[in-house]
């Protein structure tokens, strides 16, 4: 469905995406509405609900003839109109996105179709129907699962290895190179790694920005050997581990060090270890926080640390540059890209020694910190500015304006 030629009407746009509770992808789905609706184009979110928090929208194999896929319909995001979508067989991960009625009916509602996640499946239903979009793609996604997929049971391994992975493998391909569809990566190193799986040009780069209005430096508020992490830190992916074994080292070297853990809703998940490595009395952990609440916490770590396996950009530690907090991170992707040694941060492998060492050089040495402070409140300034990431999606957005003959949109764009 699409606007006539000479329609000046309401534009709609649908945003699949996953849920948007927590973590980067829904920080890029409300930058992504908020970019709509400075153009009066009025958002609606769309998002496969999990089996496992849903269970009563999704129909299962066990439940084939019992009762039907279901939609949950509520506000997201403090305002924006959202649909939860169950699925037929959710076992299977390839049916999540499946366009059944319900998708079909909410696509045709919209006149702009764009995708805002993790991987590239969300875009399935815009493929399968062969509806022109944009999708904004964090990672590739068998970097996206490989560690989660540690957590499956026996049985669930066997399934993903047989039927799961080469079916998903496969799809990421096909939406890849789909040619009705506009791929935006999260970073440098995303655009990489989705070139090499498609063999096709990515066609832009799209940094999350940084709000610096919200997120800057206040020195008053600094403490000196607070070191945290913020994301989804019971995530296997994230290797909270690698921080938690780095602070036993130090504590045993005589530095009196506080870890602050942000983000994740259950930090039951990461006690044992913290229990296990003698941290109880060193380790304070939040769940998502807003983000006012986050810049002020944010302001008092002398030291951001990410452990992760991967990442396609780490969007907090961004947000940590923004107030003037050094950045060591593990070689795992996207945050190489702006943790400079020397500059803003270290780079380090995965060995909690080198984790350790990195923490005691920089905390030890202030005149060192100060110096990296102040280039990563540069790095951001130069590189992560809320209006760049603006004319990024300008371009391709008069583009996707185009080809659904929105003219009105088209003639408002500076092309």
């Amino acid at each position: 469905m699409t606007l006539s030629r000479h329609s000046t009407g309401q534009i709609k746009a649908l945003i699949s995406t996953i849920e948007p509770v927590d973590g980067g992808v829904p920080s890029m789905t409300k930058w992504l509405c908020r970019l709509l609706e400075e153009r009066n184009i009025t958002p609606t979110i769309a998002w496969y609900a999990p089996w496992r928090n849903y269970p009563t929208l999704s129909v299962p194999l066990t439940h084939i003839g019992r009762r039907r896929a279901g939609v949950l319909h509520k506000s997201l995001l403090n305002k924006y109109q959202s649909y939860g979508m169950g699925a037929w067989y959710p076992e299977f991960e390839f049916t999540h996105y499946w366009p059944g009625k319900r998708w079909k009916d909410l696509i045709q509602q919209n006149q702009l179709h764009f995708v805002v996640s993790g991987n590239t499946l969300a875009a399935l239903p815009f493929v399968h129907l062969k509806i022109p979009f944009i999708s904004w793609i964090a990672t590739p996604w068998e970097a996206d699962r490989k560690d989660r997929i540690q957590t499956f049971s026996k049985r669930r391994r066997i399934l993903d290895y047989v039927l799961n992975r080469p079916i998903l493998r496969s799809l990421e391909k096909t939406i890849l190179r789909s040619p009705n569809g506009t791929v935006l990566a999260l970073s440098n190193y995303t655009s990489r790694e989705l070139e090499k799986i498609s063999a096709r040009t990515v066609a832009d780069v799209m940094l999350m920005p940084v709000d610096t209005c919200i997120y800057n430096r206040d020195l008053s508020k600094l403490r000196k050997w607070r070191v945290g992490f913020s994301g989804r830190y019971a995530d296997p992916r994230k290797n909270i581990d690698l921080l938690l074994r780095a602070g036993q080292i130090l504590l045993q070297k005589g530095i009196n060090l506080e870890i602050i853990l942000v983000g994740d809703k259950d930090s039951r998940k990461v006690e044992s270890k913290i229990r296990q490595y003698g941290l109880t009395n060193h380790i304070t952990c939040y769940q998502h926080m807003n983000p006012r609440e986050l810049s002020e916490l944010l302001q008092t770590l002398d030291l951001f640390v990410i452990p992760s396996h991967q990442e396609g950009l780490c969007i907090s530690a961004l947000e940590a540059m923004a107030c003037g907090v050094p950045v060591i991170s593990t070689h795992c992707g996207g945050p190489e890209e702006y943790v400079i040694p020397g500059r803003t941060g270290v780079l380090i492998d995965y060995s909690p020694d080198s984790l350790a060492d990195a923490i005691l050089d920089i905390g030890s040495n202030r005149r060192m910190r100060g110096s990296l402070s102040d280039g990563c409140r540069d790095w951001i300034m130069n590189n992560a500015s809320q209006e760049s990431s603006r004319q990024v999606f300008s371009q391709h957005l008069l583009e996707l304006a185009k080809k659904n003959h929105i003219d009105h949109l088209v003639r408002s764009i500076p092309s």
